[in-house]
């Protein structure tokens, strides 16, 4: 009952936003008024239906089955009235006639519900026996039961058949298998309809009317006839203005000169300016003209349709739009070229991501160098330098002297200060070319490029020694370490990672070795 219930709140939900999407397409088109018509009377019906199937009383969920009324009745005549406008029926006769053709005895049924105690389909609600609310009892015995029935046949019968007909009529095979897609749709929801809401009371079933929760799936199929099968642009209805606008990505239309004629409220939005005070000035305003000169620009626009190009762009608040970009030439046989059409797609946010997730792979949390996964990079590249071009280098494999003391006697957050403190001292005595990696714990590893004076590696070693010699504070707690050190070098060493690694901690072991003894 209460699952009944929240379904047919969806469906009202649903159908109120369908309705106004499609009036919005074109408020001043008669097919869209009317089709919206066909969404608010299932709207009203589904929202009476929440409360007739949670009812407590049977005269209440009769109040609530007669205020659907309005939906169960009304929708017939306007969803003929839409197929026959569709179908172009509707075009060569009187407005008037129409009306009253299609809307009089609708009327006259939607009078009758409201000042009787029934309803042409129901003379009265009783309790379902096997938990899902209230049901009918069927008014099968009243002739008023009976014109509902045929009209609601007749009416939709007539003009699925003219949509069909005129489908035909336009020769198009694909609209036309659309075309019977949506009768075969609506034709099994009328059939189900009849049965769950007409037919099934008549045995007195205890199984509630379920039309109103299937409608949804007409609500899916007008959207289909809207959007996928080009209804608006055969009534004249989609206009640039309009496809412009309910394009969620920044759009600008451009000239020969780079100067804007049109662009969208995203690019608006994106750009922290006023559409209108975007459109006359030239494009390359907005970019970082720093990185991309014009000269940059005319070049990129004379290539023909140039698609995902970066672009760092600065919007009204002078922060940096990353974003990428693609152009299109606009077009036709009669006017020749109309503008270029850039579309742009902010990606500011996923190159935060991107850089932060590098970083994250890349380098150590706490100190902030490069890994060990950077550093085997850096070191494979080496090795691969020193094939082509013969540059030798070597690797510095470093381990800290007393800091497990220094952990156990102060704790873990002043040994990561110290840590921290060692990594800046570390930067300071090496040059930039070169890598300074943490493997882990009080290990580190420093990638000397370009390796062709021993002096220059030995004086790195000696800044490194010097600056091990003094003790740091760390939060007023003197904290002495030292280092040891082992160098490995390529090629006399090896030319794999692995070899040149492994003779590099070796030989620091080593020294660490000849400390202890001494």
């Amino acid at each position: 009952m209460f699952l009944l219930s929240l379904l047919s709140f969806f469906n009202f939900y649903s159908f109120v936003l369908l309705g106004l999407y499609i009036i919005k397409l074109n408020p001043k088109q008669e097919i869209n008024i009317i089709g919206a018509c066909v969404d608010f009377c299932f709207a009203i019906w589904d929202f009476a239906f929440v409360f007739f199937y949670m009812s407590d009383t049977a005269n209440e969920a009769m109040i609530w089955h007669k205020i659907s009324a309005i939906g169960w009745i009304m929708f017939c005549p306007f969803a003929t009235h839409f197929f026959l406008i569709l179908s172009e029926k509707a075009k060569n006769h009187n407005r008037l006639r129409i009306y009253v053709s299609l809307y009089l005895l609708p009327f006259i049924l939607l009078i009758k519900t409201f000042f009787s105690n029934e309803s042409p389909i129901a003379k009265g609600i009783k309790k379902s026996n096997i938990g899902l609310g209230w049901t009918y009892i069927s008014n099968i015995e009243s002739e008023w039961y009976w014109i509902y029935l045929v009209q609601m046949a007749v009416y939709i019968g007539v003009a699925l058949y003219f949509t069909y007909q005129w489908a035909k009529r336009e020769n198009r095979i694909k609209f036309l298998k659309q075309i019977k897609n949506i009768i075969l749709v609506d034709s099994f929801l009328i059939i189900f309809g009849y049965i769950t809401d007409l037919i099934l009371p008549i045995f007195g079933s205890d199984f509630p009317p379920l039309f109103n929760i299937i409608s949804i799936f007409w609500g899916v199929g007008s959207l289909l006839i809207v959007r996928n099968y080009k209804l608006l642009n055969v009534n004249e209805a989609a206009t640039p203005e309009l496809i412009l606008e309910t394009v969620l990505d920044p759009i600008i239309m451009i000239d020969r000169n780079g100067i804007i004629v049109r662009c969208n409220q995203a690019t608006a939005s994106l750009m922290k300016y006023k559409a209108e005070e975007m459109i006359g000035k030239s494009l390359f305003d907005y970019y970082d003209s720093k990185k991309y000169p014009k000269e940059y620009l005319i070049n990129l626009f004379q290539k023909r349709a140039p698609r995902n190009v970066e672009a760092e762009l600065i919007d009204g608040e002078g922060n940096i739009i990353d974003a990428v970009a693609s152009y299109s030439i606009a077009e036709n046989k009669l006017d020749g070229f109309l503008g270029v059409v850039v579309s742009l797609h902010n990606v500011t946010e996923y190159k935060k991501l991107t850089q932060t997730l590098e970083n994250l792979a890349n380098y150590d949390k706490l100190t902030n160098l490069a890994n060990r996964r950077l550093f085997d990079n850096k070191l494979n590249q080496a090795i691969e330098n020193y094939k082509m071009t013969g540059e030798k280098f070597a690797v510095i494999f470093m381990d800290l002297d007393g800091f497990k003391n220094i952990n156990d006697r102060y704790g873990h957050d002043i040994g990561d200060k110290l840590l921290l403190e060692i990594s800046k001292r570390m930067l300071s005595a090496i040059r930039k070319k070169d890598t300074l990696a943490r493997l882990g714990g009080d290990e580190f590893v420093l990638l000397f490029t370009d390796l062709v004076i021993e002096a220059n590696l030995v004086a790195v070693i000696d800044r490194l020694r010097e600056y091990f010699c003094e003790a740091v504070n760390i939060e007023n707690n003197i904290c002495k370490v030292g280092i040891s050190f082992g160098v490995s070098r390529c090629p006399e060493d090896g030319l794999t990672i692995d070899e040149l690694m492994k003779k590099a901690d070796e030989r620091m072991y080593g020294e660490k070795s000849d400390k202890y003894k001494r």
